[in-house]
């Protein structure tokens, strides 16, 4: 059964995916009540959103015209970080951001039915990616690490390792330091923590900003993934509940 899209629709349910993600308070993350850091202000978060959203409607339109999975889908991940400061200074705030929605939305636009049907398909794209995609997925790496304000990070090796992107988290996740192997593994393993805030979205008669708590404190129970990363996914599953029902009222 192939997919209807309309990438114009995709690129507005992921930008609002985002927007609401860094909108919503939740510990250790900026949100319009606070910035975290210098370095991570509320602002930064909302323009790199509104930057990023294009690449993901030309992700959609790829997919569409194609009509299966195309051989190569992160060049416009990368395309997508390096135009995120676009209007702004500062730096990158949304590589894991980027990373965790990229597969998400391929597989939206592959697959139909519910986000749980999606997110059971996580698997299934990112073996079907190419060795093109490894390289792209290196490159953000690189541009990130070589950015970074921690020195083990600046001089760690990035290597292309694996013929697809999850064969490449497999590998990865065996040489990287912690946080990394944590955050990898959430997406080598299906999205079991996304799969978590997904499902406290879905819940009936409380605000969404109960909802996004409650789910944020189950997935902080169940991982040592830091914050900012949970917070990543933690927008993966806000576009899958959008997704799930666009014309639906998320936000009541």
């Amino acid at each position: 059964m192939r997919v209807k899209i309309d990438p114009l629709e995709v690129q507005r349910q992921v930008v609002t995916a985002f927007a609401i993600e860094v909108t919503m308070p939740k510990p250790a993350c900026t949100s319009r009540f606070r910035d975290v850091g210098p370095k991570q202000r509320f602002e930064y978060f909302l323009l790199s959103a509104i930057n990023s959203g294009r690449w993901f409607h030309d992700l959609a339109e790829r997919i569409g015209i194609l009509g299966r999975q195309p051989p190569l889908i992160y060049d416009l991940a990368y395309k997508a970080l390096m135009t995120s400061q676009q209007g702004r200074t500062g730096k990158i705030v949304n590589y894991g951001l980027l990373e965790a929605m990229f597969p998400v939305v391929a597989a939206r636009c592959l697959y139909p039915g519910t986000g749980y049907d999606i997110l059971r398909r996580i698997q299934d794209v990112l073996q079907q990616t190419s060795r093109e995609d490894v390289r792209y997925l290196a490159q953000m790496r690189k541009e990130i690490y070589s950015r970074s304000d921690k020195e083990f990070k600046r001089k760690f090796r990035i290597t292309v390792d694996g013929e697809n992107v999850l064969e490449h988290y497999q590998m990865h996740a065996k040489r990287c330091h912690e946080s990394s192997r944590l955050f990898v593994n959430e997406l080598a393993n299906g999205l079991p923590l996304t799969t978590l805030m997904y499902e406290h979205l879905r819940l009936p008669g409380l605000p969404l900003k109960e909802r996004i708590c409650k789910g944020f404190s189950r997935m902080r129970r169940a991982s040592k993934m830091p914050a900012g990363a949970l917070a990543d996914f933690t927008a993966a599953a806000i576009y899958l509940a959008i997704s799930d029902d666009p014309e639906g009222e998320l936000l009541d």
